[in-house]
């Protein structure tokens, strides 16, 4: 179970800052919250440190050759936390959430080849206590977007045309893998990965970003945005997706759209600010022609938010 967070003002402004840029300078964020770039600098590590927020990148992978995505939820029968310690040791495993309603946990996968997929599932599925499991594979992003939270009025982004400067290779690649990894890696970090100067890394990774084909934004616990929390949920489709898809991404409450192959089309992640809101965005996506049926799963708390790559500790 997570620990309380003491939260200030201070640390609200600055975590709403670094959700619309995760990449934000401490020269940028000093003048926002009135302090200097040293005490900002203290504040942001503290709030990585303790896990408040998380900031990571996110792209579609299978068409940047950078592996293959998947999300896995369970049923368990047994005491969840002991689930959730032996999946949050597989390598794969990015993402950990425990949850109430049709399943219990759902997992995020990030591998390098389908044969590193399909040996991540088969660990998953002798764990003692995972009663059944189902598992997508990521196909496609449709939206991330973690700028509205706690705005039901806000309108959805609109992910630009992939336009690069440059041919896209094998360097940034590796520059998306570090992104991936810790969305604010300084140029510094990330130049002797590649082999190249700051000055040239900082180029290609602003052309990332502006090109759209990586998302950098920081993701709060719900305490820190003062909301009810978070739910994913998983849709069946009874018509095209494209439009279905839409319709999901227009919702002000949705923070992620992800078009997957499975047992289901679309996963999303909602925010809401108790169980009535819940309930009403769930009753205008049932209206949505085109829509087959919706499993819920309200976030209970986080085991596991890694996304760095490598062996766990």
């Amino acid at each position: 179970m997570p620990e309380p967070f003491d939260l200030d003002g201070i640390d609200r402004q600055l975590i709403a800052e670094l959700i619309r840029d995760g990449r934000a300078t401490y020269a940028k964020l000093a003048p926002e919250v009135g302090l200097s770039q040293a005490a900002v600098r203290t504040r942001v590590q503290r709030l990585l440190d303790e896990n408040v927020i998380t900031i990571t990148g996110r792209v579609d992978p299978e068409s940047l050759g950078l592996g293959v995505f998947a999300f896995v939820f369970l049923e368990v029968c047994t005491e969840i936390d002991d689930v959730t310690r032996l999946v949050g040791e597989i390598d794969e495993a990015v993402f950990i959430v425990v949850g109430a309603g049709r399943f219990d946990v759902l997992v995020e996968l990030r591998c390098s080849t389908t044969d590193d997929l399909l040996r991540a599932l088969d660990r998953i599925r002798v764990i003692s206590g995972v009663r059944r499991m189902q598992s997508m594979t990521v196909l496609h992003y449709e939206k991330q977007d973690w700028t509205g939270i706690g705005n039901r009025e806000s309108t959805s982004t609109v992910r630009p045309d992939v336009v690069l400067s440059h041919d896209f290779d094998e360097i940034d690649r590796e520059l998306l893998r570090g992104l991936m990894a810790d969305g604010r890696a300084t140029y510094s970090t990330l130049a002797p990965q590649v082999g190249l100067s700051q000055a040239a890394v900082r180029d290609r990774v602003i052309d990332l970003l502006d090109s759209g084909i990586i998302t950098i934004q920081a993701h709060p616990v719900p305490e820190a945005m003062g909301i009810g929390g978070f739910a994913g949920l998983a849709v069946k489709a009874s018509g095209p997706i494209g439009p279905l898809a839409a319709a999901m991404c227009a919702l002000p409450e949705a923070t992620l759209v992800v078009r997957t192959l499975g047992r289901y089309d679309l996963l999303a992640e909602v925010w809401f600010d108790d169980g009535y809101h819940l309930a009403e965005v769930l009753d205008q996506l049932r209206a949505v022609p085109g829509m087959g049926s919706i499993d819920t799963l309200p976030y209970l708390w986080i085991a596991l938010e890694e996304f760095d790559s490598g062996p766990k500790r």
